[in-house]
């Protein structure tokens, strides 16, 4: 069957999307295909506009339309709450669940040996100086990680790296459950497992 070169092309863009097969992403370049142009010019300025205009925070690493962001410069926060995160998404359930008042450190994604990804992949040297360089000082840093082997390898190697600079290291409960995401859990099991957190 001849596939349009267009409809290829994106096709070939939504199988590169998680979760999404060379199968799924040809019927959405399909279904793209038969909307009204308004919609699919809707469509490709909002990924120029994310292309052109998001950028990562440059204090806490997060996804933004401005650096710093929205949180990083909030004076309401407490500066002495750090809480790290794999991830921006990751921020939204914690944010939702309104038990933490703190400000964010996102590492870019977690350990992980069997995709080649280290620690020298991470932000971690820039989470160690922000720590370091931080004004009123940070006393507890909280590790929001999945509670899954790669989350659990991040957080022992964090741990390591963090304790000699005196601060508190605490991980969330095991509240969510191990293999699941943080993206996804509800705001009472993010509250419980904010609450019951834990040393390392």
């Amino acid at each position: 069957m001849m596939v349009p070169r267009s409809i290829d092309e994106i096709a070939h863009l939504f199988d590169k999307l998680p979760g999404v097969g060379p199968r799924a992403a040809l019927r959405y370049a399909y279904w793209l295909a038969s909307q009204p142009k308004n919609l699919i010019r809707q469509f490709a300025d909002a990924c120029n506009l994310l292309a052109n205009q998001v950028t990562a925070c440059e204090v806490c690493g997060t996804w933004t339309d401005n650096s710093p962001c929205n949180t990083c410069k909030d004076p309401r926060r407490d500066n002495g709450m750090l809480c790290v995160v794999a991830v921006s998404q990751d921020i939204r359930p914690m944010e939702e669940a309104s038990v933490f008042s703190g400000k964010y450190h996102v590492l870019g994604g977690l350990i992980d040996p069997i995709e080649g990804k280290t620690a020298e992949h991470l932000r971690v040297n820039q989470l160690i100086k922000r720590i370091k360089d931080a004004d009123p000082v940070i006393t507890e840093v909280i590790l929001a990680l999945d509670p899954d082997v790669m989350g659990d390898t991040t957080a022992l190697y964090l741990t390591r790296q963090l304790q000699p600079l005196g601060i508190t290291i605490s991980r969330l409960a095991r509240g969510i459950p191990t293999g699941a995401q943080i993206e996804y859990a509800d705001e009472a099991t993010i509250t419980d497992a904010y609450i019951n957190r834990r040393n390392n």
